[in-house]
């Protein structure tokens, strides 16, 4: 009989472990719109405003080559499509951002006035099982939130990201980047951690 419970405990959390590390979703941005200059200026913050955003999902802007670009910007630069000093540009598609940590994340095309014309993306990404995500309004601005500032530029035209937090691929460049703020990736990886030592923990216990 104890092995029998000791199986059944060791499934159980083993199903747990799976359900918090595995439960993540890919979004294709704009939907079959794409990622491009929209007809509606708030088409962007409607099309977040109905989805959840976790921590481990996967943002993936497809879109014309030469035609778009995609910038990770600060809050003030979504707000007033100031392309100057982005944190980030991706000009390659597919562009595919992994959500690395809770909090805002902000981004725009820097092509022509395409921000201005709807062309940005704000979104709140939330701890992974939590609920409330999709776009965040701010005041003064159609969508809101931002990720961390604080880059500067960097030769060729591309920018250094925060040297807090994960990583941002940089101009030019395609495929996976994550886009971080200082302090929450740390607080994303402990609780992460902490459950795996947990896990390893119980199963040890058990035998």
């Amino acid at each position: 009989m104890a092995g029998v419970f000791k199986t059944v405990t060791f499934l159980v959390l083993a199903f747990v472990a799976v359900t918090v590390f595995a439960e993540t979703e890919d979004h294709d941005v704009g939907g079959d719109t794409e990622w491009t200059r929209p007809m509606d200026l708030d088409f962007y913050t409607t099309w977040a405003a109905g989805k959840t955003f976790h921590v481990g999902d996967e943002l993936e802007f497809d879109f014309a080559p030469e035609r778009h670009d995609v910038a990770v910007v600060t809050k003030d630069a979504y707000e007033n499509c100031d392309k100057e000093k982005p944190i980030s540009v991706m000009t390659v598609p597919p562009v595919k951002i992994r959500l690395n940590t809770t909090g805002p994340q902000y981004f725009i095309c820097t092509i022509g006035d395409h921000c201005r014309f709807g062309q940005k993306l704000s979104i709140n990404v939330v701890a992974a099982g939590a609920t409330g995500g999709g776009a965040t309004p701010a005041p003064g601005a159609r969508g809101g939130a931002s990720p961390a500032p604080g880059a500067t530029p960097g030769a060729g035209g591309a920018t250094t990201p925060p040297t807090a937090g994960g990583t941002t691929t940089p101009s030019g460049s395609s495929g996976t980047t994550t886009t971080p703020a200082a302090g929450n990736a740390a607080a994303s990886s402990l609780g992460g951690a902490t459950f795996l030592v947990a896990f390893v923990s119980a199963v040890v216990a058990l035998f």
